[in-house]
């Protein structure tokens, strides 16, 4: 991890230069906004898929654990996607910030409201690493309960 000056010094300079930084670090936000959508593209994807391409017969005729096991896996997955989805609104809203910081060309406080104490990771950070946690440990319980259905062979 790269550390910066707690004094912020390094981001005093002259105005042209502040201006491309607080515009380079609105344009890494929205990046990461449109990178984070895609995780909740996929997981709302994948319950849909599940929902609607696996034979609901089959489904009904898994044994109770795996029914509720594939729930369960749906329902974190949805939660993932949730978690993802505040995360993004928090980048948004950060990210606003961050660009209403160009009339002043002030950089200080754009970097604090992105990296800063009060920043976006440190105070939205958690929706992110929940999303992932989320997401993932439902995928796998839905991969489990997919897999039983492939390797069942009823």
């Amino acid at each position: 991890m790269v550390d910066f000056p707690d004094d912020l010094s390094d981001l005093e300079g002259p105005e042209e230069r502040r201006l491309g930084y607080i515009e380079s670090m609105v344009e890494v936000a929205g990046e990461d906004a449109r990178h984070v959508m895609l995780y909740v593209t996929l997981a709302l994807t994948a319950i849909l898929v599940t929902l609607t391409q696996l034979p609901f017969d089959r489904l009904v005729g898994m044994p109770l654990a795996f029914r509720c096991l594939l729930l369960l896996g749906l329902v974190l997955v949805g939660a993932g996607a949730s978690c993802f989805f505040r995360y993004v609104r928090a980048l948004h809203i950060a990210r606003m910030g961050i660009a209403r910081c160009i009339a002043s060309a002030d950089a200080k406080h754009a970097r604090q409201l992105w990296a800063g104490e009060v920043g976006v990771w440190e105070r939205r950070g958690h929706f992110y690493r929940w999303g992932m946690k989320l997401s993932a440990t439902g995928g796998c319980a839905v991969a489990l309960c997919v897999a039983y259905l492939l390797l069942n062979g009823d």
